[in-house]
């Protein structure tokens, strides 16, 4: 990385990465990671946000890390005054690079950038966005020429994004996510101490945004299939949470199922023994990739994404999202094997390390902005 820079200007390189909120997900913690483990002595950097949600523990970070957070207020769903306002500050600020997320980010930005005259436009895509309808996808495609790059997350996502989204195979590559191995000691587990915590009541936990996508309707329904000494632990928040509460009540497990709203990661996944992600649709979870970085073992949906990381059983399960008691018959096989649980956290500690740390990740991410810049 260095060699590259080292053939930059001397000046700081100004980029801004545009979001819609920085609340609980993988986007926004990619984002978050980017912006505060980019080169100092060679970035300045600012988060735009169209919304003001914000997570006060990312808001911390960020500010530790002296980064700027912007926000733009946006109101309605097609807020043009907020086009204006980010177009006007971007103007002003006569950046080198705008990095755009999510649909929102996307849009907007790739609209104001152009009319700033923003010199490069780069986007990641994060997720294969099943639940996005025509009109969302027709305005990507309207905007995609205005995107000089975009960054797919896993193959399954570059597949969507070439498909879908109207975006050349000139523009795109991928680049997976990566974790901060650092944030992440190795759990109980991997320290050869007892498995699970307290055998008398087992922490069956997921972490994730309580949305559609994510599917947790099918890990409560598998709790019908376990013994009773097994807890459920979500740890998230999102639109599906009063569903949830309402299906917690309507199947009686009121004493056997926790949601805890958003918790940070690193502190959530040490409370578990085994983590399970029963999403119908990913990107490339993070969250995934954070409890291999923290060592449990994991059992996830049978879906293209999850099987670019958990791609033979030494490193995980899987099951058909479609079927709970197929779920609950994978966990009680990790409860019932453990060693067949230590290989496979074991396994996937070490995929993680090797090849989806953060340090790779912003390597990658360097190298694409190095390219850009290199190209004036």
């Amino acid at each position: 990385m260095k060699s590259i820079m080292s053939e930059l200007s001397t000046k700081k390189i100004k980029i801004a990465y545009i979001i819609p909120t920085l609340s609980g997900g993988g986007a926004e913690r990619l984002v978050v990671d980017l912006a505060t483990h980019l080169p100092t002595s060679l970035y300045t950097v600012f988060i735009l946000i169209l919304k003001d949600t914000a997570t006060p523990a990312w808001e911390e970070e960020l500010a530790q890390a002296n980064i700027a957070v912007v926000r733009f207020h946006q109101k309605f769903k097609l807020d043009i005054f907020c086009i204006w306002r980010l177009t006007h500050w971007l103007n002003k600020n006569h950046l080198d690079i705008l990095h755009t997320h999510l649909f929102g980010g996307d849009f907007y930005g790739r609209i104001a950038g152009h009319l700033a005259g923003v010199p490069h436009i780069v986007g990641t895509e994060h997720n294969i966005n099943l639940a996005e309808g025509y009109l969302r996808r027709w305005l990507k495609r309207l905007t995609a020429r205005w995107a000089e790059k975009t960054i797919a997350v896993s193959k399954a996502v570059l597949d969507y994004v070439e498909r879908y989204e109207g975006i050349r195979p000139d523009q795109a590559l991928v680049i997976y996510n990566g974790v901060a191995l650092e944030k992440f000691k190795p759990s109980y587990f991997l320290t050869n101490a007892n498995w699970p915590h307290n055998p008398k009541k087992i922490i069956v936990g997921g972490l994730g945004r309580l949305e559609h996508q994510k599917n947790w309707s099918c890990l409560l329904r598998a709790v019908a299939y376990l013994p009773h000494n097994v807890i459920i632990r979500i740890a998230g928040v999102g639109r599906e949470k009063k569903g949830l509460e309402q299906l917690i009540c309507a199947l009686g497990l009121e004493k056997r199922v926790e949601l805890v709203n958003w918790q940070a990661s690193t502190d959530f996944l040490k409370s578990i023994d085994i983590f399970v992600l029963p999403s119908w649709w990913e990107g490339l979870p993070v969250a995934l990739l954070e409890a291999g970085a923290v060592g449990l073992p994991v059992i996830v949906s049978d879906i293209p994404s999850n099987r670019e990381i958990i791609s033979d059983t030494n490193l995980g399960l899987w099951f058909d999202p479609n079927h709970p008691e197929e779920l609950a018959e994978k966990i009680q096989s990790v409860l019932a094997d453990p060693k067949l649980a230590l290989k496979m956290a074991v396994n996937l500690h070490k995929l993680v390390e090797m090849q989806f740390s953060l340090d790779f990740m912003i390597e990658r991410y360097c190298e694409v902005y190095a390219d850009l810049l290199n190209k004036q």
